[in-house]
């Protein structure tokens, strides 16, 4: 496996939900940086209006939760690129407060964009990346997936998608693909505002996606396959697995303890 930094210049990304907030700002970063960027979403109108503003940036429209859709983005890259270089798995939602039966389709649905939909990508782009290495695959997890705070299904999601990137940053090296982890903390976006949030004394605490594309083209370029953002909210990881009562009765006083993101 190459131990070279990775100069995205001239290679080619895929990033899914790439019509607004974290996917947005990274289709744009980089393709700032010299990439040929595939921006992914469901989206078409906004994916055209995003590539329009961007010479490198080209729009498709995909669906993470359709197989066939997904397979069919794939077979579109290899036709018309030859390679994938990098591929971002940041297409998500948020989900809702999982209190009984009539929550069940909203966290299934969860689990199927944030985890399953990652693992269809994974799947279709698997050799092509493995062609293309060295080669780089960006999970976009959340410190959700590490501490459980919100939205139950949704912290599944996540800690599914954590425990996929290691497992993966193990065995994919091999192939010289890295697999890395991506962990936000609380940024703001179009489907997370964080209005609960910016309503207490966390508020300075609130990022914004540009932070997270930052910190992505940065994984990307190191090779590093975990990285939380901003890098303060590792304390709390931490602080999770070292002192778990002291992270209980400090997590239990948070308002996203009653398992909403409102």
């Amino acid at each position: 496996m190459t131990t070279e930094p990775f100069d995205p210049a001239g290679k080619v990304a895929v990033v899914t939900g790439a019509s607004s907030g974290i996917g947005r700002a990274t289709a744009r970063r980089l393709a700032d940086a010299g990439m040929t960027v595939v921006a992914v979403a469901r989206r078409g109108e906004r994916l055209e209006r995003l590539a329009a503003e961007h010479p490198r940036i080209e729009a498709h429209v995909a669906d993470v939760t359709d197989m066939a859709s997904v397979d069919q983005l794939a077979t579109a890259v290899r036709r018309e690129h030859g390679a994938c270089h990098v591929l971002v798995n940041n297409a998500g939602v948020g989900g809702g407060a999982f209190e009984g039966r009539e929550d069940l389709d909203d966290a299934l649905r969860t689990l199927d964009v944030n985890l399953l939909g990652t693992v269809r990508c994974l799947a279709a782009f698997t050799d092509l990346l493995a062609e293309s290495a060295p080669a780089r695959v960006i999970n976009v997890g959340s410190v959700a997936g590490k501490v459980g705070i919100g939205p139950a299904a949704y912290a599944a999601s996540k800690f599914g998608t954590v425990g996929l990137s290691e497992a993966l940053s193990l065995s994919w090296r091999r192939r010289d693909v890295t697999v890395c982890q991506l962990n936000p903390g609380y940024i703001e976006t179009e489907g997370f505002p964080q209005t609960q949030v910016k309503r207490g004394p966390l508020r300075p605490l609130v990022g914004k996606p540009e932070d997270v594309a930052e910190a992505i083209e940065e994984a990307i370029r190191s090779g590093a396959t975990e990285r939380t953002v901003p890098r303060f909210y590792r304390g709390f990881v931490v602080l999770r697995h070292m002192a778990t009562p002291a992270y209980r009765a400090i997590a239990g006083r948070m308002a996203r303890a009653g398992g909403s993101r409102d």
